[in-house]
């Protein structure tokens, strides 16, 4: 299995849990989010050191917080990397709790397709963010780019969240799964290592999902177990 892109997603993992637990998984990944410790640290990093920021629901919310991140930091300071953090279950979730309120068929035909869609918009929008005039002064200064992190738990099981993977593991983006959903993935000899960005189709769903007026953008859902809301 490739590293590339994947990461193992131990967060929900006891912290007293037996160490190792996951060995075999780690090796096979880039990176490991750790389980979440109690209290809850004010800065959650990965085994890796990357630092993990948001979540984030849509676009608009991301580009918000890549320029929260260049204001925060000094034009000397070099910062620690960052990753983005975009829960695909959850925006579907929320998005399809919306489509069963508003009900009818053209409503259901829409479940399950604003987290893969909001994941490619949100990509474009942090690529198209770091090639700004005020990013690429940043980068030169030595400041590392921010990347994106699809997560896929807790709501998705082994098999929707190997699917997410083969969705959203855009080049340079990452994906995190449960050790289940891993193996899942591995065990799909089919799976591309790398997805490609369809913005045609992602542009089509939101498009529907305004019609039907819900917006990525406007979505309220729960904190991941390592941050705060923002």
């Amino acid at each position: 299995m490739s590293r590339a892109g994947l990461w193992l997603d131990c967060r929900h993992r006891a912290p007293g849990a037996a160490a190792g637990t996951h060995d075999g998984e780690a090796h096979a990944v880039e990176d490991v989010l750790p389980p979440v410790g109690r209290p809850a640290r004010p800065e959650y990093l990965s085994r890796g050191g990357v630092a993990i920021t948001g979540p984030v629901h849509g676009p608009a919310a991301g580009r918000r917080l890549l320029r929260g991140l260049l204001a925060a930091h000094s034009a000397t300071e070099v910062a620690r990397r960052y990753v983005v953090e975009y829960p695909a279950p959850v925006v579907d979730a929320l998005v399809n709790a919306a489509l069963d309120r508003i009900g009818g068929w053209e409503a259901k035909a829409m479940r399950d397709r604003a987290g893969v869609a909001g994941a490619h918009l949100l990509y474009d929008a942090l690529r198209r963010e770091l090639a700004s005039p005020q990013w690429t002064r940043a980068l030169d200064r030595g400041l590392a780019a921010p990347g994106l992190l699809v997560s896929t738990r807790p709501m998705a099981g082994p098999d929707r969240g190997a699917e997410y993977a083969r969705q959203c593991l855009l080049p340079g983006a990452a994906v995190a799964l449960a050790p289940g959903a891993l193996r899942s993935f591995a065990d799909d000899d089919s799976a591309p290592r790398t997805s490609t960005v369809d913005l045609a189709e992602a542009r089509r769903v939101v498009g529907i999902l305004d019609w039907f007026g819900i917006s990525l953008d406007a979505l309220h859902g729960p904190a991941t177990p390592s941050t705060p809301a923002r």
